[in-house]
């Protein structure tokens, strides 16, 4: 029989300081969204995906000559925008609505399982301060929303290994499906969860006694067998497409590459120790996360029965199966590791398994509470700090060039003669966004915005001004010079007379 020790009484005063922490990081992710520029990827998804039919994407290939069709978040964008207009707000709403589901299910997974005020707000941060997560709430691509969804789906795994109801495996199975649609990536989250629940499905049929035990074995593997046969259906041609058109060649050879990324962009070029301070946080990393699991073993092993070491392990298994499903691809089918924000998924699960640590040193090691506690405080006030020392409404990391590119399309807007027309010439990169607040802002002194790469420099006939990187200003200094700078890498030229 499985004691629950899990569920605790959160008094109002915590929820109110939960509240406080959710509305200011959802009005945080809410001010980005409106204010930062739109970048390259979000501006190809409205031009080339969001006039298509999504329903025609489970079938055709037109759908799919690049990876920017995030399914579910393409057919939300097309609402929002129909409904409200098209702006920077309305094509980053439905991650913005994503934040909010991430919000609601990390704080309702805190409040079930802490023990402590001091544990439920360091269980806060862990999951919700990282700002490399919380960049893709305020973006029109389909990680923000994926992963809200797949934190519905693990707060409804951790209430479903409490109490084995059919209706909650539903609901774990709905966020894990949503996350799919958003993002092909949680395909991995999908296929670890499925081996989760399997794992617990049969551990239940071992050691507990059930008279019907065929029929409780047909009901309880029928959703995740026919859920995922489902899934595989619907999803199966649009993978064919995209592999096609080789969209799974991105990434790394190398796992540890991968890893070390994700803790550096997390890091967000905060120098806390340096030269040093990426390789001291990846082996802070690796302790917590490599006791995380040795506890949760080692616990389950001893306290089968107690719920809390079920949750536990759950959780440092759906993280270790997921980068074991990496090197699967990676050796099976040459999907290269993920990287960057393709692997922003497993960011909640590292947080999730150092906040579990926590709780069940809290619970199991009478001596060491005062330890869970003041480890907890310090990560805590680490955590608050990171996320002001990386406060920024203007950048994001990974399309960090397209800062400035609202600010130049302002630029001339503001500085062009009343009746002067021109052509303005972009490096490729600068394309998409440019091209967009031109539409956007209806700028009619821009009659043409021409995409440019490197070899088209030099044959440049038409174009009066040019905006390009600055490091590519040598190429074209016989023709243009300087009109303007945007940030640290942005220029503007202008025709030599």
């Amino acid at each position: 029989m499985v004691t629950n020790n899990s569920t605790s009484k959160i008094s109002r005063f915590h929820d109110t300081i939960f509240f406080i922490l959710a509305l200011g990081l959802f009005f945080y992710s809410s001010s980005r969204a409106c204010l930062l520029s739109l970048t390259c990827d979000e501006a190809s998804t409205y031009f080339s995906h969001l006039p298509n039919s999504i329903w025609s994407c489970f079938y055709s290939e037109f759908c799919w000559f690049d990876a920017n069709n995030h399914l579910l978040n393409t057919f939300l964008m097309q609402i929002s925008t129909s409904v409200f207009g098209v702006s920077e707000w309305t094509l980053r709403l439905p991650n913005l609505i994503g934040h909010i589901i991430y919000l609601i299910f990390s704080i309702l997974l805190i409040r079930k399982n802490s023990k402590s005020l001091f544990l439920g707000i360091v269980g806060f941060c862990l999951l919700n301060l990282n700002p490399f997560l919380l960049e893709f709430f305020s973006l029109a691509r389909g990680y923000g929303l994926g992963v809200g969804w797949m934190m519905m789906s693990i707060y409804f795994l951790f209430c479903w290994i409490e109490s084995k109801e059919f209706t909650l495996g539903i609901y774990c199975y709905v966020g894990a499906f949503f996350a799919v649609l958003s993002n092909f990536i949680f395909l991995n989250y999908w296929a670890c969860l499925t081996a989760v629940l399997i794992f617990f499905i049969l551990e239940k049929q071992i050691y507990e006694k059930n008279e019907n035990r065929i029929n409780s074995l047909f009901k309880s593997f029928g959703l995740p067998i026919f859920s995922s046969l489902g899934l595989f259906f619907l999803v199966k041609k649009p993978i064919q497409f995209l592999q096609s058109k080789g969209e799974f060649a991105f990434g790394t050879e190398k796992l540890s590459d991968s890893f070390v990324e994700l803790v550096r962009v997390s890091l967000m070029s905060q120098g806390y120790f340096n030269p040093n301070t990426t390789a001291i946080f990846v082996l802070i990393s690796l302790v917590l996360s490599g006791t995380s699991i040795l506890f949760a073993i080692f616990y389950f092993l001893k306290q089968r029965d107690k719920l809390f070491s079920r949750i536990h392990l759950a959780g440092v298994s759906l993280m270790v199966l997921m980068i074991l499903a990496m090197v699967v691809q990676f050796y099976l089918i040459d999907i290269k590791y993920l990287m960057g924000r393709k692997s922003i998924m497993l960011l909640p699960f590292f947080g999730l398994s150092t906040y579990l640590l926590l709780e069940s040193i809290y619970r199991n090691k009478g001596k060491y509470k005062n330890w869970a506690v003041g480890l907890a405080l310090l990560i805590s006030v680490f955590s608050f700090n990171h996320i002001y020392r990386t406060f920024d409404l203007k950048e994001t990391t990974e399309w960090s060039y397209d800062a400035y590119t609202k600010d130049m399309i302002h630029y001339l807007d503001g500085n062009l003669k009343e009746n002067q027309e021109i052509e303005l010439g972009v490096f490729w990169i600068y394309g998409p966004s440019s091209e967009f607040y031109q539409q956007y802002l209806s700028i009619k002194k821009i009659k043409k915005v021409n995409r440019l790469r490197e070899e088209d420099f030099n044959e440049i006939e038409t174009a009066e001004l040019i905006y390009i990187r600055k490091d590519q200003m040598d190429i074209v200094r016989n023709k243009y010079i300087l009109e303007k700078e945007f940030g640290s890498a942005g220029v503007l030229l202008k025709k030599k007379k």
